[in-house]
């Protein structure tokens, strides 16, 4: 066996180099037993451990020796049979016991011993020699790493400013040693006895003298010797202060205190040895060199220390804070900074570290915020400094002559000779003082207590200096033109523009910080001057005080983007966006259309149809538009900024843009080679460039454009510009690369998808686009297999529940695209199942018919054998189908079309024991809720719908309903509803009831009021009662409410003409309703019956009652020819409101004819009934032509608009899953809450949309959202928030509840929501 590396000459290397590695370590145990326990530990603490030659060298000779022992031991058990997993702890404990009391390892260990002792023996004897003369500085060592990240680089061989601190270092010196070194560094002493002294500091560690009762003497003599003028003792001094940094120990509060001191001394010394501003500063001086020095080390801790200072005790801290202010108060206290001045520390400090990154770091935690914010009111002059320094640079806006261009290396690596400037004038000097006071003030902004400082007293002002005056003063830095005095090829990154925009948009970024400080009118003003006068004269605001271009003079391109910035994150945030729109202290209730945002989309405008500047060829750059084009985007893309941004149309104005910019390259002339030319290339390489600008533009365009599908009513725009497809096909590329919607909004295209797929255009333009075909893809892959045969290594793990992690977010994805009826129209309306003989294994669905077809409607065993999870999959299809048909409409169709319910039935009847028992299985309770759910119709206590799951918890019956094979469904669903009196019509009320019924007098009136005053006082009576007394507006009331209410204010509140119905008997026979009709008309008459408003089947008259309306309606309608399915016939889905109004009225076919032919000319018919507006003369034709309902665009619009104001946590939970506040609610109201409401909810309801305004729709969804409020938090956080909102009823809502919430509603939002909805019929 060879011992190379660990005997002779070799070990005592190997070991010599490991003590001097492991020297800290032992030095900042403190004793031996300490040191002891720490070296023992070692591998686990030191990083580079198993680096070192010793421990490489010791680890091989032991793998070289006992690893033959070692396989031969686990052999021999092995063969024993011992080898058992189970006792795997005791086994290795066995063979490592063996091994240690074999021979071989007790030779090696012996062998060992001897050559370290021997090694130790002679490194002792020579210590001295090995350790005394500081030979292993010089050598070079890979595996010495600095403890601090940052280094400061010197051109000189052996840098006192070296931050990798390679330094030697001695053995624990006794006593007298530190009272020799303590003597011979009294400043009466020679040059080289203090130059030997200062050695011995060197070569030691720098705990052991700070530690030591001779610390005191010292340090009084280190600061002697620093202030020497000697190099030689200068770059001693600043190396042991160097290598004491190099520490985390509580010691470097000494040596940092030492270090201001002595810098404390320099400015407040009479030698005269700091420059005054106006001589500059030359670096080649060696007195002004050894101060730069010294500063950096200075900075170069004050960034470290934040990492270890909360370890020590608060007075390490406080020290620490006490002497960095008093060093940066000196030459604070006087007047006016001018460059007739005395240098001060900041302006040293500011050269080091431009951007106050120390300041930063300070006020980062509140461990050292709060002490660091109180030292500071006993050195209020550095705040008050900073802020005057900030205002006189604003006053003059002038930049010094000979600004670098590498600033930041200059400063923060200052060097004698490399090349790198030597000089600084006193203007460069001002500058970099006002960059660090810049960033000081901005940070010190951001905190509350930070804020308190102002305002500030400046002596020779007479106002204080208020937080505003010192933002606007900031502002015109960055709006005036002559800041920038350089050209722009010259500029670099500490530009005061540049830097000034940073520190705004840092104080943007704290919403409260923004709020308090910089939401006002006045600096808003002065941000946007250059735009203001970019416009029309009369376009700007004639009280602006802020005008710093010459008539032909317009801002630069760099103004304006720095402007762009600092408004774009103003408007990222709510009350930013808000203070845009309305100004300071308003609200959408007191706006004007001189706030901020009118004044950027006019701008914006103009510029995009490049009407501006008129005067002028210098137009503004694409960039500029697009940057401003972003800032109406972030207004537009929420219903306040749509709201406000309406009247500009901007939409369409950017599709006129967009669509020049596409024919553009068409138009362009192609460069063609010229005989006279020499720069073909150059020719090729610009058309190049041009070409790819184009794309660019393009893509700016459609991205914005695309942002109107972030609210109902901007989709509606966007639909009306015929840029749907391109939008949607631009979108989906970005969300196949998973790139961010933009630079402020990190996600939004679920969002988005959700809000574009409620509509049929949208979902034609999702098929187009390849997202449906992608979806379902994706889906597959999860369920059954993906499109390649690779084999997984890691096979996938086994999910114990039925929708598991992986495959609920594809559930999510495609629930969110096929919750809407006109969606789910649009791809499966007359879609017949392929129902093949066979399909393949490794066959992925492509479209929604095909993805049913396979996994929902399981009508053949073909199916069934083509998948491999057949269970899971099938229970997949299973829940989609199940919250698809919570839309009713969506339930008939899907009926219609493909008899499911039969299909459910027959599956469940195959599904049996042998005792003819249906079993109980993860698909028979899906398919046993489903069946349930689509056949019964009713409110919360109306029906009873079975779990999904078995408890098994119940020690009996694990599932307490039963499962059925054929409806009618069993009596354990339905509940009684017989003795309840709300929904009897016949209902006669005590004399104690008529007496407190006012409403009942009002409407049994024999002469009642005539005109506007009868519906105030019906309105007013009936709002009373909902709040007071909601138990007496019974049924019967509701209906004679309805019949006496209508006539009167079909004349007073008509929006359509009412057109005298043609029908005849004939013509309504020639009218066939389709199945999904037919179907409709079953289910509402088993709902009447159930509820006992009807005693019999009535079937006929609501069959007669659907023709005679469908027929009066195709009057008023006009069929499109468009391609869009939804609008090629008549109404596809049901008429739940005409079936609603006729249970409303027992019944009775003639009462509710009358009703709603006199109820089709109010608006609120063209929202309640929603067939009214379906293809409909009296729209718009954009609007008829878009195919969405004005129940989406406008009511759907103005709950999105309500919610962002009055529960944004509401707003926030729906955007954060990907589902729309607008989507949710149209479903509920196109069916007139059925499933989802009480029946005495659902005529209450009706009541109120009729009575009180078709505004009370929107109020009332938002109160019901209020009430869901927490169950919506919580399942936004499970990521189920679309399938909760779908599946379950409303529970416990009553409207006479939240009456007084909606009257609320009414008076802040009746004047902007109610002319919103009455306004549908105007182009």
């Amino acid at each position: 066996m060879t011992w190379r590396g660990l005997e002779g000459e070799d070990l005592k290397n190997n070991i010599r180099q490991l003590i001097i590695d492991f020297e800290p370590h032992i030095r900042e145990a403190g004793n031996f037993e300490l040191a002891e326990e720490t070296l023992i530990h070692l591998e686990e603490s030191e990083q580079h451990f198993h680096r070192f030659e010793f421990v490489k060298q010791l680890k091989r000779k032991i793998d070289e020796a006992l690893s033959p022992l070692i396989e031969d031991e686990i052999e021999k058990f092995a063969m024993a049979g011992q080898v058992d997993t189970s006792g795997q702890e005791t086994l290795v404990s066995k063979i490592t016991q063996s091994v240690i009391h074999s021979k071989p390892y007790c030779d090696m260990s012996k062998k060992m011993k001897r050559y370290l002792s021997e090694a130790v023996e002679d490194l002792i004897k020579n210590f001295d020699a090995e350790f005394g003369s500081g030979k292993h500085k010089e050598t070079s060592d890979p595996l010495h790493y600095p403890r601090h990240s940052h280094h400061l680089d010197s051109d000189e061989e052996e840098s006192s400013c070296d931050s990798s601190f390679n330094q030697g270092m001695l053995l624990m010196p006794n006593s007298e040693e530190l009272q020799t070194v303590a003597d011979k560094l009294h400043k009466n002493r020679d040059i080289q006895s203090r130059t030997e002294a200062m050695q011995i500091l060197n070569q030691n560690m720098p705990a052991d003298f700070i530690n030591s009762d001779y610390w005191p003497q010292i340090r009084k003599n280190l600061l002697d010797v620093m202030t020497e003028p000697e190099d030689s003792l200068t770059h001693l001094s600043l190396k042991f202060i160097t290598r004491a940094f190099m520490t985390t120990s509580p010691q470097t509060r000494e040596i940092y205190t030492l270090l201001a001191e002595y810098l404390i001394g320099q400015f407040q010394s009479r030698r005269g040895t700091i420059p005054k501003i106006k001589n500059g500063l030359d670096i080649t001086n060696p007195a002004i060199t050894k101060l730069v020095k010294a500063f950096r080390l200075l900075n170069e801790f004050q960034q470290e220390t934040t990492n270890y200072w909360i370890r020590y005790p608060d007075r390490y801290l406080e020290e620490i804070l006490e002497s960095t202010l008093n060093l940066f108060s000196i030459h604070q206290m006087g007047g006016p900074v001018g460059t007739s001045a005395q240098l001060s520390p900041i302006h040293f400090i500011a050269l080091i570290d431009p951007k106050a990154q120390w300041f930063i770091k300070w006020m980062h935690g509140n461990y050292s915020r709060h002490r660091l914010l109180k030292l500071l009111e006993k050195y209020r002059p550095i705040v008050v400094n900073a802020v005057r320094h900030c205002l006189d640079f604003s006053a003059n806006r002038k930049l010094p002559f000979d600004l670098m261009s590498d600033f930041s290396d200059s400063f923060t690596k200052i060097t004698v000779g490399g090349g790198r400037r030597s000089y600084y004038a006193g203007a460069e000097l001002e500058y970099a003082y006002f960059i660090h006071s810049v960033y000081l003030i901005g940070r010190l902004l951001c905190f509350t207590n930070g804020r308190k400082f102002f305002p500030i007293k400046l002596k020779d002002s007479e106002e204080p200096v208020t937080i505003k005056k010192l933002l606007v003063s900031l502002v015109l830095v960055v709006v005036d033109p002559s800041s920038f005095t350089m050209p722009r090829a010259h500029s670099m990154s500490y530009e005061p523009a540049s830097l000034v925009t940073e520190i705004l948009k840092i104080l943007c970024s704290h919403e409260q910080t923004a709020e308090i400080c910089l939401y006002k009118d006045e600096i808003t003003t002065a941000l946007l001057s250059p735009v203001s006068q970019f416009l029309d004269s009369q376009l700007g605001r004639p009280e602006s005080d802020y005008s710093f271009f010459e008539e032909h003079n317009t801002p630069g391109e760099s103004t304006l983007l720095h402007i762009a910035d600092i408004v774009s994150m103003i408007a990222s945030s709510t009350k930013g966006r808000r203070h845009l729109m309305y100004g300071e202290g308003k609200n959408m209730f007191t706006r004007t259309k001189s706030s901020a945002a009118h004044i950027i989309a006019k701008f914006t405008k103009k510029a995009l149809l490049g009407e501006i500047p008129r005067d002028s060829s210098s137009a503004p750059s694409k960039n500029v538009i697009g940057a401003y084009l972003y800032i109406c985007r972030q207004l537009y893309n929420t219903c306040e900024g749509l709201l406000v941004l309406y009247q500009y149309d901007l939409h369409n104005v950017i599709v006129r843009v967009w669509k020049e910019a596409v024919n553009e390259p068409a138009v362009s002339v192609t460069p063609t080679p010229s005989e006279h030319s020499s720069s073909d290339s150059d020719s090729i390489v610009t058309t190049r460039h041009s070409a790819l600008d184009i794309t660019a533009w393009e893509d700016i365009l459609r991205d914005n454009l695309l942002n109107f599908a972030s609210s109902a009513k901007g989709l509606l725009l966007l639909q009306q510009t015929g840029a749907m497809n391109e939008c949607m096909s631009y979108m989906y590329a970005r969300y196949e690369k998973k790139l961010q919607v933009s630079k402020c909004e990190k996600f939004g295209y679920g969002y988005m998808v959700t809000q574009v797929a409620a509509t049929a255009p949208g979902m034609i333009a999702l098929q187009k686009t390849g997202y449906i075909k992608s979806l379902i893809a994706e889906l597959w892959s999860v369920l059954e297999c993906g499109a390649s045969d690779t084999p997984l290594f890691t096979p996938k793990s086994w999910s114990v529940d039925a929708i598991d992690r992986s495959s609920h977010k594809h559930l999510i994805r495609l629930l969110n695209v096929l919750s809407a009826f006109p969606a789910v129209y649009e791809v499966l309306a007359n879609k017949p199942l392929p129902s093949r003989a066979e399909y393949g294994f490794r066959e992925i669905p492509k479209t929604i018919v095909d993805f049913m077809d396979r996994l929902i409607i399981m009508d053949s065993d073909a199916k069934a054998h083509s998948l491999f999870n057949f269970e899971e999959s099938h229970t997949f299809g299973l829940r989609v189908l199940n919250v698809m048909i919570c839309c009713l409409d969506t339930f008939l169709l899907l009926q219609s079309q493909y008899n499911f319910q039969d299909i459910l039935l027959s599956a469940q009847g195959h599904n049996h024991n042998l005792k003819e028992e249906i079993i109980l299985d993860m698909l028979s309770l899906e398919r046993n809720h489903i069946l349930v759910r689509s056949y019964l119709i009713g409110g919360p206590s109306e029906r009873t719908l079975p779990p999904r799951s078995i408890d098994e918890k119940k020690k009996t019956g694990a599932f307490s309903f039963p499962l059925f094979s054929s409806y009618p469904v069993p009596r354990e669903y339905i509940p009684s509803i017989g003795g309840r009196s709300t929904v009897k019509q016949a209902f006669v009320l005590t004399s104690e009831q008529e007496e407190d019924n006012d409403l009942g007098k009002f409407l049994s009136a024999k002469k009642p009021e005539k005109g506007q005053a009868w519906l105030d006082k019906c309105k007013t009576l009936f709002s009373k009662m909902l709040i007071s007394k909601p138990d007496l507006l019974k049924a019967n009331i509701m209906q004679q409410l309805l019949e006496v209410g209508i006539p009167i204010m079909s004349k007073l509140q008509d929006v359509f003409p009412l057109l005298e119905y043609t029908g005849s008997d004939s013509s309504l026979r020639a009218l066939k309703l389709s199945p999904l009709q037919k179907n409709g008309i079953k289910m509402a008459i088993r709902y009447g019956l159930h509820l006992k408003v009807i005693h019999n089947d009535v079937t006929d008259r609501l069959a007669q009652l659907l023709k005679q309306c469908s027929y009066y309606l195709q009057q008023q309608q006009k069929p499109m020819e468009v391609s869009i399915e939804y609008l090629h016939s008549f109404y596809g889905g049901f008429d739940w409101f005409a079936a609603t109004i006729f249970l409303m009225f027992g019944g009775n076919l003639e009462k509710s004819w009358n009703f709603l032919h006199k109820f089709s000319t109010l608006g609120c018919s063209g929202y309640l009934w929603i067939p009214r507006l379906h293809c409909s003369v009296h729209l718009p034709s954009d609007l008829m032509c878009s195919g969405i309902s004005p129940i989406f665009s406008s009511t759907g619009h103005n709950i999105e608009l309500i919610l962002q104001i009055e529960l944004p946590l509401v707003a926030s939970a729906f955007k954060m899953s990907g589902f729309t506040p607008a989507q949710i609610c149209f479903h509920w109201l196109k069916q007139c809450f059925w499933n989802y409401l009480d029946w005495n909810e659902i005529c209450q309801y009706v009541c109120l949309c009729v009575v009180m305004g078709i505004d009370y729709q929107v109020y009332l969804c938002c109160a019901i959202l209020k009430h869901q409020q927490k169950n919506i938090m919580e399942h936004m956080q499970t990521q189920d928030l679309i399938i909760h909102l779908k599946e379950a009823a409303i529970t416990g809502f009553r409207i006479s509840n939240y009456m007084t919430y909606m009257l609320e509603l009414e008076k802040k939002y009746r004047d902007t929501i109610f002319r919103d909805m009455l306004n549908i019929t105007r182009p």
